[in-house]
């Protein structure tokens, strides 16, 4: 008897507790909401690094002491305290000691110009008659040194940037834009392009929007754009193929004002995936793609992108582009497949994961991959659902922007 009462106890027990777990589930959400209020997601990248990295930082790490005088107090400056403060606090913790003395003795790298600001640690570009290079870009492989191909063309076209073929020259560091290389750089890039930017109006006439400038492409763009204007799919063809507009004209500016892109690359070569890609998601023209077999991979989600795999595709791609245009509801949810998708979802994004290269651009990074993935699940859906809300209210009522 005594038991049953016992077992009784601890079921009203848990009973009685049992509402708190979706009162803490919704101030966790809120709490999150109210961090996120006091960011601008384009200005403090670094809090929202810092914040994600904290997750898997060491509990004892926290009582690093602030600076003297550096205070917490709101002075209109505190936002900007604390993230100097993150800062100063991870590159202490993520510093690497090394044997070698940088500011007294740079790397060297022989056979490139400098085309970036600063390297992380001191550098030189250029040869010197008293010291070997630690590298060389550009020049024949050096078996005494590391050389490195660095490409971003198409292998179809330099078939020296095949990964195989520079490991037979020699090469020991291949950069080119396959995700096989030893450091991918491809054309994505957050510093050029405002993915977060509202979608402008379409104003033009015409469907699409097409900048080919080579005529020679060693793929089907060309006969794919004739099928598609054979097809009653009105184009404006703004290079040097098929040109029926003036073709000085700023490319992002005038994507903005168009359904669709013609995202036809010169060659359908995997991971070959240029700015024609990215401008088009940038302005909110749907790409219609000729290109990578696996674009479906740098989709930002399903039904963002029209892919024509081969010519016989044309047709029903010619179909849903008629569809979509004349559909407000069809265009406004192709357009909601991109803006509401994980962009982290690109695969290179996935597994080794990537770090910021000078410029913006993308380089692999395996010591990321854990923060990315809590980006990826948990903050970024609820600060795009939050941004996207700020910035309609805005428009209605007037509210200061983020």
């Amino acid at each position: 008897m005594k038991g049953s009462n016992s077992q009784a106890q601890a079921a009203s027990r848990r009973r009685r507790y049992v509402w708190l777990v979706p009162l803490l589930v919704g101030a966790a959400f809120l709490g999150e909401i109210a961090f996120l209020g006091r960011l601008d997601m384009s200005k403090n990248v670094a809090a929202v690094e810092s914040w994600t990295t904290s997750f898997y930082r060491s509990s004892a790490t926290w009582g690093v002491d602030a600076p003297p005088g550096s205070g917490h107090d709101d002075d209109g400056g505190g936002d900007d305290r604390e993230i100097r403060q993150c800062e100063e606090r991870l590159e202490r913790e993520d510093a690497v000691p090394y044997d070698r003395d940088f500011e007294r003795d740079p790397v060297l790298v022989g056979g490139a110009a400098k085309d970036w600001n600063k390297c992380s640690v001191g550098c030189d570009f250029g040869f010197s008659a008293s010291k070997t290079p630690d590298a060389t870009f550009g020049i024949a492989p050096d078996p005494s040194v590391e050389s490195i191909l660095r490409s971003m063309e198409s292998s179809q076209y330099y078939s020296e940037n095949n990964i195989n073929a520079a490991r037979g020259r020699g090469y020991q560091i291949v950069m080119t834009t396959s995700l096989s290389s030893d450091v991918p750089v491809g054309y994505f890039s957050w510093a050029e392009y405002d993915i977060m930017a509202p979608v402008p109006p379409k104003t033009e006439e015409a469907l699409a929007a097409a900048f080919i400038s080579n005529c020679g492409a060693r793929n089907f763009r060309l006969q794919a754009l004739e099928m598609l204007e054979k097809l009653d799919i009105k184009i404006d063809s703004y290079g040097a193929c098929h040109r029926n507009r003036d073709g000085k004209v700023d490319k992002v500016d005038t994507l903005k004002r168009y359904k669709f892109s013609l995202a036809f690359e010169n060659s359908n070569e995997e991971d070959y995936v240029t700015e024609k890609f990215f401008q088009s998601l940038v302005t909110g023209a749907i790409p219609v793609v000729v290109g990578a077999p696996n674009i479906q991979e740098f989709s930002p989600g399903e039904g963002a992108i029209l892919h024509i795999k081969e010519l016989d595709d044309v047709i029903s791609v010619a179909r849903k582009m008629k569809h979509i245009a004349s559909s407000p509801d069809a265009f406004n949810q192709s357009l909601r497949n991109q803006m509401t998708a994980q962009w982290m979802n690109f695969p290179i994004w996935r597994g080794s994961t990537v770090a910021l290269a000078p410029g913006g651009s993308m380089m692999v990074h395996p010591i990321l991959s854990r923060h990315l993935l809590i980006w990826q699940q948990f903050i970024h859906p609820v600060a795009f659902a939050y941004i996207s809300l700020r910035r309609f209210m805005k428009k209605k009522k007037g509210l200061p922007n983020l």
